[in-house]
């Protein structure tokens, strides 16, 4: 992991650390995201995760107490921005590695008791929003558990995902959607769908 910071425009900034660090700093609008070193995927370099908190600034509610799903945590990034925004977050993740680093860097950040790790959705709740950065075989085959999570009116960030990828995953969720079409949004050779409330 690189010493230098990462810029994501509109708001985060994420801050490479090593071990436990102060409160979160904020500076010319920006919010730091502190993250260290550790076995969950993500680092904030790659654009899957750019567009996800990209998503994430423009989708969140002005409100606190508002609830996201994050599904394939890693390194709990997205977790931590839905957090700052005021989310109560629920970090799905399969690999206990993962979950201990995406724990650590809760912690780090001060948001360990709004951010719970499982390795299953949980059934019985609602989310305002659900964000999900990981391959396009997983996204097709959790596709119902995704969407039957989402409030009414919430929203849904996919990404993970290459050109080719797009069809058959905006299929099978606007077949799940009341055939909503998503938006599709590009950084480089990755595209993120994502469909808002309406």
């Amino acid at each position: 992991m690189s010493d230098a910071p990462i810029l994501v425009p509109p708001l985060w900034r994420i801050v490479p650390v090593s071990g436990a660090r102060g409160p979160r700093a904020e500076s010319a609008g920006r919010r730091d995201l502190l993250l260290t070193e550790g076995a969950g995927w993500g680092t904030g370099a790659h654009e899957t995760t750019q567009l996800c908190l990209q998503a994430l600034a423009h989708y969140a509610p002005a409100r606190k107490g508002w609830r996201l799903l994050d599904f394939g945590a890693g390194s709990g990034l997205l977790s931590i921005a839905a957090a700052q925004l005021g989310a109560e977050v629920d970090s799905i993740e399969i690999d206990e590695e993962g979950i201990r680093h995406g724990r650590q860097n809760a912690a780090t950040n001060g948001f360990a008791e709004q951010i719970r790790y499982s390795r299953e959705i949980p059934a019985e709740k609602k989310y305002a929003g659900v964000v999900a950065n990981i391959l396009r075989p997983i996204l097709v085959e959790y596709a119902e558990a995704l969407v039957a999570g989402m409030e009414p009116d919430g929203w849904l960030i996919l990404s993970g995902l290459v050109a080719t990828d797009v069809p058959s995953v905006a299929v099978r969720f606007s077949s799940l959607l009341s055939g909503r079409e998503p938006e599709v949004f590009s950084r480089g050779e990755w595209r993120a769908l994502d469909w808002r409330n309406r």
